[in-house]
Parts: C-alpha cells; sequence; structure tokens
C-alpha cells in the first residue's frame, strides 16, 4: 500500500544542517533554518492564497484490518497536560495575508471538489462532521491552538497542511508535512504556521521556524503510507508583540498529550479540509477508533480529504487543558471517497523521543 508520489522533486538547495542515523526507534533527522528572515519574505500574499493541499495523504488501497487488540503488556504511556494562552493578545481578523476567493471559485482554482453525505462510509465507521459554531469559536482555546502549517516543496511548488501547538514553542504535525520520506528532497523548507488561519486572516500572527525534526521510522520509510510514525514537530521562533517577546503557546495555548491512547478512544478531529470551504475554514469531526491497520496505525471515521494531514485527535476535547490531550495526528485517507476513514499513527516511544529532543534543543522549548 503506497501514496501517490511527487515525481521528479528537485534536490533541497540550501545550506542545511542535517543529522540523522540509522533507522531505528530512537533516530531522528533534524533540520535547522539557515535564515529565518527568507522565510518571511517568502510568503507573499499570493503565495499564502495559491498554497495547494499536500497530495501525499492519499493511499490507493484500505489498510489492512488487523483486528481486535491482543492481550498483553501495554507500554507505559507519555504523558503531558496543555496549558491555555498566558499572554493577552487579542485575535485581530483584520491581518489579512490575503483576500481569499469564494465559493465555487475557490474550488475550481485549485481544482477541488466537495464529497457529500452521509456521514459514515462504505465500511461502517460512523462520524459526525460539523463547521465550527459559531465560526470564531476557532478564536478561543483549545481551537487556537489549531492552524494551517505553509511550506515549499522544492520543484512542486507551495503547499498546506494541518497542525497544532503541542507546547509553548513545539507545532506538531504529520512527517509527511516536513520531510518527504525519502532522500530526495528529503526536508522541505519555507515552513510559517498560522494559528486559527480562517479565510485569509491570521488573527495570532504568522510564526516562522527555528528547526524540524521527524523519526528515521517516517523519512527512510520510502514515502508510503501507512507508516508507523507519521509524524514530525516544529521548533518556532519566539515574535515581538506591543514591544513584549511572546512564545506561540502565550499567545494561543497549547495542547497536552498522551502517547499509546490511539484505540480504543474517542476523538476530536480538528484540520483544514480542501472540500470544505476550500481548506479556508477549521473544519471538525468528532468520532471513535473504528480499526486498526497495519504499520501501527488506528483508523476514525472521517470525510475530511486534502489538507487535514497534521490535524491533531484530541481526546476528551474541551476548554479544560488538563484533560485535552493529542492522541494522534492525521495521516492518510483514501482514494475513494466512499471509504470515509482517516489513518494516524499511534504515538509511542518514537513520539516521545522526538518530543524530548524538540524540548531540548533550546531552553524554555516545553
Amino acid at each position: 500500500m503506497r501514496s501517490k508520489a511527487l515525481p521528479g522533486v528537485l534536490s533541497l538547495g540550501l545550506a542545511l544542517t542535517l543529522v540523522s542515523g540509522v533507522a531505528a526507534a530512537g533516530d531522528l533527522e533534524k533540520l535547522f533554518n539557515p535564515s529565518p528572515g527568507d522565510t518571511e519574505s517568502y510568503w507573499t500574499p499570493e503565495r499564502f492564497r495559491d498554497a495547494r493541499p499536500l497530495p501525499r495523504a492519499e493511499v490507493d488501497l484500505d489498510a489492512f484490518d488487523r483486528g481486535p487488540e491482543k492481550s498483553g503488556a501495554v507500554l507505559p504511556a507519555g504523558l503531558g497536560e496543555g496549558r491555555g494562552p498566558t499572554a493577552g493578545i487579542r485575535p485581530d481578523l483584520r491581518n489579512r495575508l490575503f483576500e481569499p476567493l469564494e465559493g465555487v471559485t475557490a474550488m475550481t482554482h485549485k481544482g477541488l471538489r466537495p464529497i457529500g453525505e452521509p456521514a459514515s462510509g462504505s465500511t461502517g465507521a460512523y462520524f459526525t462532521s460539523a463547521r465550527l459554531v459559531p465560526a470564531a469559536a476557532d478564536l478561543a482555546y483549545p481551537y487556537s491552538t489549531v492552524g494551517k502549517l505553509f511550506f515549499t516543496i522544492p520543484g512542486h511548488g507551495d503547499f498546506y497542511c494541518s497542525a497544532a501547538v503541542l507546547r509553548p514553542r513545539v507545532v506538531l504535525t504529520a512527517g509527511q508535512c516536513i520531510h518527504s520520506g525519502t532522500s530526495n528532497p528529503g526536508f522541505f523548507t519555507n515552513f510559517r504556521f498560522v494559528p486559527a488561519y480562517r479565510s485569509g486572516a491570521a488573527p495570532f500572527g504568522t510564526w516562522t521556524w527555528n528547526f524540524v525534526t521527524v523519526n528515521t521510522t517516517w523519512s527512510q520509510g520510502g514515502g508510503s503510507l501507512p507508516n508507523a510514525a507519521d509524524y514530525g514537530m516544529i521548533e518556532v521562533a519566539d515574535q515581538s508583540i506591543s514591544g513584549v517577546n511572546r512564545k506561540l503557546g502565550d499567545v494561543v495555548g497549547f495542547l497536552g498529550y498522551q502517547t499509546q491512547k490511539l484505540r480504543p478512544n474517542h476523538a476530536h478531529i480538528l484540520a483544514y479540509s480542501s472540500n470544505f470551504d476550500s481548506g479556508e475554514k477549521m473544519h471538525q469531526v468528532t468520532a471513535q477508533a473504528f480499526k486498526a491497520a497495519s504499520a501501527n496505525n488506528v483508523e476514525y471515521g472521517s470525510d475530511m480529504r486534502g489538507g487535514s494531514s497534521g490535524g491533531p485527535l484530541i481526546q476528551d476535547f474541551g476548554d479544560n487543558p488538563s484533560l485535552a490531550r493529542v492522541i494522534g495526528v492525521l495521516s492518510y485517507f483514501n482514494n475513494s471517497t466512499a471509504i470515509k476513514t482517516e489513518g494516524a499513527s499511534i504515538p509511542d516511544s518514537r513520539f516521545t523521543s522526538l518530543l524530548n529532543n524538540v524540548c531540548a534543543h533550546r531552553a524554555g522549548n516545553c
């Protein structure tokens, strides 16, 4: 089972500091940003507007159903609590990145198409899919921790995924939104995170990157999906707001996390999906775990499509930061719109290894 590849990708022409090793559970690959200013100047209004949903998340076949979990020893779960915003920064929807196209025009411009109801697929994975009500809910915690991640794939153009704030300076997304899963091109570039993005507006500003990392399970996995560790993390740079240096997590809050909890569980899933509002507004799905899948994955019922990769699955969703915890990251969906499921890698020791590495990279990251 393989994802759709991006043929003919060019090599990455930046001065990069890269650390890699033999593919094992604890091995990581890292990329440092040599020129943050270049990333900021790269993103013009036209580039933000024309960024496309990452196509790699679509798989050719439904993942193999492993059936019920086998009894046996359960690995200890990694655990971290979230925190609501502390900086007292008011969101500003007048901070516009571009003026978005509307309705059918927006869908046609990016070659997108909607998919319809009902809220269950041909395999019987039930879920509830809905826009945020009210729309301004995206400005309040914990919705405010979720946003769009813009980036460039060398030789292919500008794309977006979904992502969420996991620690004060740490953004969590899918590994496929950071690295190709192959040596060419390897890491993507020009990462820019926009929390609570809505219809071309950046109410909490845009945040550039200092450092990104993925596990070698993804980076040396050939780019195929499902993958046992399709997640990655980004350290973002602080911003001066009204003369005060602020961390991202202080402005929008950050989510908690818990490993080994993707199945059995029930999750609130947030992402920017191209088949709803052209990916211009945050969308939400609620569902329970539907089935275990190959390569350490679990599938949930969902009708979200391109652009949703990297969106968080959150247990105990609500405004209590000690309870709302990320239990997985959206990874892939089926190429058939009749099979409405999305898969996610189970966070395990590879996840905690990745997080520990990012936390240790700079004091105050976590």
